[in-house]
């Protein structure tokens, strides 16, 4: 399942498609010739479309952050690490985006850029130094070097007040797709050792 949702503010819309395939001629196929601001995970499958069309292509800092919660519940129990820290920066980005939800998007951009800018330039410090230190293949590492490799998406909300921190939006009216997902697989598990019957689906 594809989700899009967008519109304008407090008229958003969701709207739900079914393909086949994950490739990048499907978000060509749904999106048409829209031109304007698009809000995705790190699938790369969205190249294509955002080239053509000149689209402003922005990260998702709910996938960057989910990445470090991963890392952290690795760790040492008892012990905090750099985890740790990239959990407390981004909750401190998300407290700036707090305050700014209410503004208009001037207003926004500028809270933004004085008191979220400097969050972002402590973060790219930390990353650079940090991705010398952590293997690339750890848990850790490949938090890292997500925040890295779509790091100019994930600071482009920096220069919009149109652009949000997250697609949470979406991911959250996907959610009901992914646990039913999961209750079908549960229920094929629990019938698959009954020998008798054999399916010829």
């Amino acid at each position: 399942m594809w989700v899009q949702r967008g519109g304008p503010p407090g008229q958003q819309g969701v709207l739900f498609d079914y393909a086949a395939s994950r490739a990048g001629r499907v978000p060509v196929d749904l999106l048409g010739d829209y031109a304007g601001r698009l809000i995705t995970d790190g699938y790369e499958g969205y190249a294509e479309i955002v080239r053509r069309n000149g689209i402003t292509h922005a990260g998702c800092w709910a996938h960057a952050r989910r990445k470090f919660v991963e890392a952290q519940k690795v760790q040492p129990k008892g012990k905090t690490g750099k985890a740790d820290w990239a959990l407390n920066q981004i909750r401190k980005l998300y407290g700036v985006e707090k305050q700014a939800k209410a503004l208009a998007p001037e207003a926004r951009q500028a809270l933004r850029d004085k008191k979220g800018r400097p969050l972002i330039d402590q973060l790219r410090t930390w990353l650079d130094k940090s991705l010398a230190q952590v293997l690339p293949k750890s848990a850790l590492g490949k938090a890292l070097h997500y925040l890295n490799n779509q790091w100019p998406r994930l600071t482009r909300f920096l220069d919009d007040g149109l652009i949000p921190l997250d697609n949470n939006p979406a991911e959250n009216a996907i959610r009901p797709f992914v646990v039913g997902r999961k209750t079908g697989c549960s229920a094929r598990r629990l019938a698959a050792p009954r020998p008798a019957r054999r399916s010829t689906a």
